[in-house]
Formats: C-alpha cells, sequence, structure tokens
C-alpha cells in the first residue's frame, strides 16, 4: 500500500491529483470565509443597473477622445513655406541620386535640420531605393510643431519627421518602408 502511494506521489497523475485539491481547498476556503454578497442564484431577468449616488450622471462635455482627426494644424510662420512645400522639396532633392555626396547633402541642408544633417554624412545618394514621387505628400499632424509627411514612391513610401519651431519647418528623420 505504502509503495503504491509513493509511487502516485512520484507520478504525473499524482501531482495533477494534489494539486487540484489545493486549489479547491482554497476555492473552498476563500468562499466560507470571503464576502458573500455578490453570491446567490440568478433570476435569469435583467435588472437595469441602479443610479450611483456616489458618481451622479454629468451633463459635461465628456473629454475623452472622440475621433483621431488632429484638432490642430501645423503652425507656419508668415512668408515660410508649409510642411508639405518643405517634404515636397526634401523629397525631390532625397531622389536626386546621380550628385555626388556632397552637392546632395547640400541640397537637403535647406530643408533638414542640422541633427539629420549630421546623420546623413557619409550616405552615399546611389543607395537611395526610388527614383521618381508617384503621389502627393499626406500629413499627419501632431501638433502645431510636428508633423510626418508620407510621400508616395515608385517602390515604397519616403515617411518623413518633421518639426516647425517658430512656424518654419524642418525635416528632423527620414523613413523609407518597401510597397
Amino acid at each position: 500500500m505504502r509503495a503504491t502511494l509513493v509511487g502516485l506521489l512520484r507520478s504525473r497523475v499524482g501531482v495533477a491529483l494534489i494539486l487540484a485539491a489545493i486549489v479547491l481547498g482554497a476555492v473552498g476556503i476563500a468562499r466560507v470565509f470571503g464576502d458573500n454578497r455578490a453570491t446567490g442564484p440568478s433570476t435569469g431577468s435583467y435588472t437595469a443597473p441602479s443610479a450611483d449616488p456616489l458618481f451622479p450622471a454629468s451633463t459635461a462635455p465628456d473629454d475623452g477622445v472622440v475621433s483621431a482627426i488632429p484638432t490642430v494644424s501645423p503652425s507656419v510662420a508668415s512668408g515660410a513655406a508649409t510642411p508639405a512645400q518643405v517634404a515636397s522639396a526634401f523629397a525631390a532633392s532625397w531622389l536626386q541620386r546621380t550628385r555626388t555626396a556632397k552637392a546632395w547633402l547640400d541640397a537637403l541642408r535647406p530643408h533638414a535640420t542640422q541633427q539629420l544633417v549630421d546623420q546623413l554624412q557619409g550616405v552615399d545618394p546611389e543607395d537611395v531605393p526610388d527614383t521618381r514621387i508617384t503621389g502627393t505628400v499626406a500629413l499627419v499632424t501632431y501638433s502645431e510643431s510636428a508633423v510626418q509627411a508620407v510621400i508616395p514612391l515608385d517602390s515604397g513610401r519616403l515617411v518623413l519627421r518633421m518639426v516647425g519651431p517658430n512656424g518654419h519647418w524642418f525635416v528632423d528623420g527620414v523613413d523609407w518602408e518597401r510597397a
């Protein structure tokens, strides 16, 4: 008998039975000593929830997110180019793959932040995967001074992170997504 009991404890079935007994014991103890106000037989009919006196109904507008459509538009200084214009000019210069690396970077410089220009040092323009723009610039506005410009190209999309300090827009990051 003892050998059978020890063999059962060493088997997977024995361990599973012991664990099941522990879980059932814990649930039983919780039911006996726990709060049983919410338990009871269900009547099967629906009853509407009662008004909660701690949280009265409010007539004020909901301050939650209503839609993903931005409520702000990019700020543009008087006489400055719009984010779409800067993105188009940057993309046109970006796709000039036949230029020397210096001439290519010099063409990007007026449309880019110094940080991006520094990151693009040493990039060979021949490594740019696309050759032409195939659609119009689509802007995603994050704030008055931050947008993302998406430009469709012949084999993917050029995604530009743009910043607009004081309403003057510059490209601050470049990404390319294959179509």
